[in-house]
């Protein structure tokens, strides 16, 4: 685990977290892509630059390759008397590459997204997880928020 490095990511990297969104979406689940892994990789870079102080990406270092990501967005609240300020955070795309899976890259991924929402006063920080990252999240603090709602209800 000491050979990985987690870091914020750079301009440089959105080409291949764009590779990493495409393997995960279209190579191991079978989602039908909308273009072509260029036209990806161009939108996912245009997208970092566009959102980079609502959308902060953190990426896993193997050996100088980039083989896990995780996003944190953040998204700002209207102010109340006491808190002039206020945010709310979401991790979001968590994943590592299985070649560097059983590392606990994961964990230190979202650990690292939980920091910068630390780090940015956040009043709370929440993960819509799949079935398999469940644990994951539940061992990171991670649990149910009765008043937290969403519409349209989802499987």
């Amino acid at each position: 685990m000491d050979d990985v490095v987690i870091r914020a990511s750079r301009s440089e990297d959105m080409a291949t977290v764009a590779d990493l969104r495409w393997r995960w979406r279209v190579d191991e689940d079978g989602t039908a892509p909308a273009g072509t892994p260029e036209a990806f990789r161009e939108a996912m870079t245009a997208f970092a630059l566009a959102h980079p102080e609502t959308h902060r990406c953190v990426v896993a270092e193997l050996d100088g390759v980039v083989v896990g990501m995780a996003w944190l967005a953040i998204v700002a609240r209207p102010p109340t008397p006491d808190r002039p300020e206020r945010c709310t955070a979401d991790v979001q795309t968590v994943y590592v590459a299985p070649e560097a899976r059983g590392r606990g890259v994961a964990q230190r991924l979202v650990r690292a997204a939980l920091d910068l929402a630390e780090e940015v006063g956040a009043e709370r920080t929440t993960v819509h997880s799949s079935v398999a990252g469940e644990t994951l999240y539940r061992r990171l603090g991670f649990g149910d928020a009765r008043l937290l709602l969403q519409a349209p209800p989802e499987d």
